[in-house]
């Protein structure tokens, strides 16, 4: 609010007193009071210089805290050691039990057959290779997790910072509206005075209540963004707490319960192969058994149709009997047209011979 004087006008508090409400809206208690006073007797002095630096030391650490949360924000440890577990994923998921042998040349079953040569040898060695990456990979994780559990210990320390930090910005609050209201008093006193001391003092109390209530503003502002960034400390700890029991469990839990089913997959595999390949004799012999009655009846047949069959078909004659007809016919239209289009074309000669005479045998013209 504000309070117009004969001199200007400045914004002045809407009280001059600190209840417990107002102290605790500061995260205050009355056991502060005195460190308030302490502070507020600093603010004696109204020269611009000393208003402008009101509070630049908290304010000062608050900012230089705020950078360092940034800095752990931006950290990426958690995410390579995300990076390192999604590696193990990939390596793990790249273990294919079917694909360690050659081919074999064998039709049919030939497949089957190879699998079935895969020794387990050759399975256990790239597992082992397997293994190894993913205990290299786990041990990065291990370290990074070593790094995250220092962190969280940090976050308690920087969360005592950000409250200390924050009583310090509210004692300064606390003070500067003291000192606005003292200042908006005297401001009162000396509304109506005119002489020269009077106005000169008057118009210092002016000029100081704007400064110090911008600042005051401002020192408001730095404690409510402290405010904010308690709850974001805590959240961070929880986030590296839960990762690192995450990480914990992977290594612990999910790992050695992967290598376990490793060798149970192992046996279902062979055990799986085993039938497939006895299902695939019996159905090769099947198949070859039902191809082989099928080519014979499909022989016998082929045998005894060829044998009855004409050397030539009367089919073919009839189709040779109606192409030479259509010929002779086909040649005799073409012989009569022929022979119309030269009786037209002599008559059309004898009409020009005829013309060409005429014109010969005309009178020449004269000029």
């Amino acid at each position: 609010m504000t309070q117009d004087t004969p001199g200007g006008s400045a914004v002045v508090p809407a009280s001059g007193t600190l209840d417990e409400a107002a102290l605790a809206s500061l995260g205050l208690a009355e056991a502060d009071r005195g460190a308030i006073a302490e502070i507020g007797r600093s603010l004696q002095d109204i020269t611009p210089g000393n208003l402008h630096v009101f509070g630049r030391e908290a304010a000062g650490k608050t900012a230089a805290f705020s950078s360092q949360l940034l800095d752990q924000v931006r950290n990426r440890d958690l995410d390579g050691a995300g990076d390192k577990l999604g590696e193990v994923v990939r390596i793990a998921r790249s273990l294919n039990l079917e694909g360690f042998a050659g081919k074999s040349k064998l039709p049919v079953i030939g497949g089957l057959i190879d699998r079935m040569r895969a020794s387990k040898g050759e399975l256990v060695q790239k597992f082992s290779d397997t293994n190894q990456q993913i205990e290299q990979l786990m041990q990065d994780v291990a370290r990074q997790q070593g790094t995250q559990g220092q962190r969280v210990g940090e976050f308690d320390r920087m969360y005592d910072i950000v409250l200390e930090e924050r009583r310090a910005l509210g004692l300064h609050v606390a003070a500067g509206r003291l000192r606005l209201a003292e200042l908006a008093r005297e401001q009162q006193a000396l509304a109506g005075l005119e002489d020269p001391q009077s106005r000169t003092r008057r118009a210092e109390v002016e000029n100081a209540m704007r400064l110090l209530d911008k600042r005051v503003g401002d020192l408001a502002v730095m404690q409510h963004a402290a405010d904010q960034s308690l709850p974001m400390i805590r959240i961070i700890q929880a986030n590296a707490i839960q990762l690192i029991e995450k990480f914990n469990a992977v290594r612990n839990i999910t790992i050695p319960s992967w290598k376990r089913q490793f060798a149970i997959q192992l046996s279902l595999s062979e055990q799986k192969n085993a039938v497939e390949l006895s299902n695939a004799i019996d159905d090769a012999t099947n198949e070859i058994m039902r191809k082989n009655a099928e080519l014979m009846r499909q022989t016998s047949v082929e045998t005894a149709k060829a044998n009855q069959r004409a050397v030539i078909d009367v089919a073919t004659l009839r189709h040779v009997h109606e192409q030479l007809i259509q010929t002779v016919e086909e040649v005799r239209e073409i012989h009569r047209e022929g022979m119309q289009q030269r009786r037209h074309a002599e008559v059309e000669l004898a009409q020009l011979r005829e013309e060409v005479q005429q014109r010969l045998a005309g009178p020449a013209q004269t000029p």
